[in-house]
């Protein structure tokens, strides 16, 4: 049986962090229990869709969906296994952040089944975490962590931004070191326009040189502490790589659910009558999304409709771009035969940034610093 995965976005935050540029609000208690109504609603739409296939992982991400109550997830989750088919060994994360988990929220999702949690922690520094507007302190961060193991988590990923002006990496890696998840997602600092960050123009982006060598000793020390560098901003522990965001890497179909969430089937979308290869984007803001599932009363419309907002169809061209690119991210090869600048190729190869063999291409460490511009300028 053919497999895909399921995205659930939770749009609310408590504060938008001054970097965020993500779709995401601030809600009161009533928002959200529409909210999750309208996602229930959405989730059993597809069931006559996807019954002949299995479902690999599920995330629900944000926004912050740790300020759900354990009875908010619980009805997402049930509601997903009762509507789809479900791997035995499903991997199910959600996202959290420091300030808004306690222990017992923790246990209360490990026991709905929940085997993996991504922690928002961002930095082990009290300066760097109130310039980028986080809720929480260090000392919350290393109590959040305990808490999870408490709460039996033995799947961990923390997500941490590099590339911050005053920032010593080197804390940031005792931090992780000290608390040794099984996976951790680096990223480096982007300012978004429109941001507060972008707004106030405090901050700057390192240039090439600094960056790729930040980037080097990043993957060096993660390297020597056991973890793989399995894709350019993730490091994992044998055997637990993430499930779900190789399934995207790997150009797998996934399902989006709630305001905002982005979908791809390989196969179109039969439920609104598309048979290309398609993604699409559900509606946002929240309001508008449940407008489209439930009606003014709070209840559940009479006929389904699906609040998908846009579509589009992806091209041949397209698609062997969005390959390459995806490839080229997980230390994959791709096939020389695709480059169209063969110079440039053999520049590369001499600059060290890409590996050329057998008519396979793949980039190095420090190709992995200016991966964008090599598939840009190559294929």
């Amino acid at each position: 049986m053919s497999t895909y995965s399921v995205y659930v976005h939770i749009p609310y935050c408590k504060k938008k962090c001054r970097y965020c540029s993500f779709l995401s609000t601030t809600p009161d208690i009533k928002d959200i229990d529409a909210y999750i109504k309208a996602v229930s609603t959405e989730i059993n739409l597809y069931k006559p869709f996807l019954s002949d296939r299995e479902v690999k992982s599920v995330y629900i991400g944000g926004g912050t969906p740790s300020l759900l109550e354990p009875s908010h997830v619980e009805q997402l989750i049930s509601g997903i296994r009762e509507t789809f088919v479900v791997k035995e060994d499903v991997e199910i994360t959600i996202e959290t952040n420091p300030e808004s988990v306690s222990a017992e929220k923790l246990k209360a999702m490990h026991t709905l089944g929940i085997n993996r949690l991504s922690i928002g922690l961002q930095s082990f520094d009290d300066n760097v975490l109130k310039s980028l507007g986080r809720l929480h302190s260090a000392d919350s961060s290393f109590s959040a962590i305990e808490k999870a193991r408490n709460a039996g988590f033995k799947n961990i990923n923390v997500d941490i931004i590099y590339g911050i002006p005053s920032q010593n990496i080197d804390r940031e890696l005792k931090g992780i070191k000290d608390i040794h998840p099984e996976h951790v997602s680096f990223y480096y600092l982007t300012i978004e326009q429109g941001t507060p960050l972008y707004m106030d123009k405090i901050f700057r982006p390192l240039n090439d040189e600094a960056f790729e060598e930040l980037y080097m000793l990043v993957h060096d020390e993660m390297i020597r502490n056991g973890y793989e560098h399995y894709e350019v901003s993730n490091f994992a522990k044998k055997g637990c790589q993430s499930i779900h965001n190789m399934n995207y890497w790997e150009r797998g179909d996934y399902l989006g659910i709630g305001s905002g969430a982005h979908g791809f089937f390989k196969a179109g979308l039969p439920w609104i009558g598309m048979t290309a290869q398609a993604r699409y984007e559900n509606a946002y803001p929240p309001s508008v999304y449940i407008s489209k599932l439930l009606d003014k009363p709070g209840n559940k419309r009479s006929e389904g409709i699906f609040p998908i907002s846009r579509t589009e169809v992806l091209d041949k061209d397209a698609e062997t771009l969005e390959y390459i690119f995806l490839s080229l991210r997980t230390w994959k090869h791709v096939d020389t035969a695709l480059v169209k600048n063969r110079v440039l190729m053999k520049h590369l190869s001499d600059d060290g940034l890409i590996n050329v063999q057998d008519n396979k291409l793949s980039l190095t460490v420090r190709g992995m610093c200016v991966m964008d511009g090599i598939v840009t300028e190559l294929f």
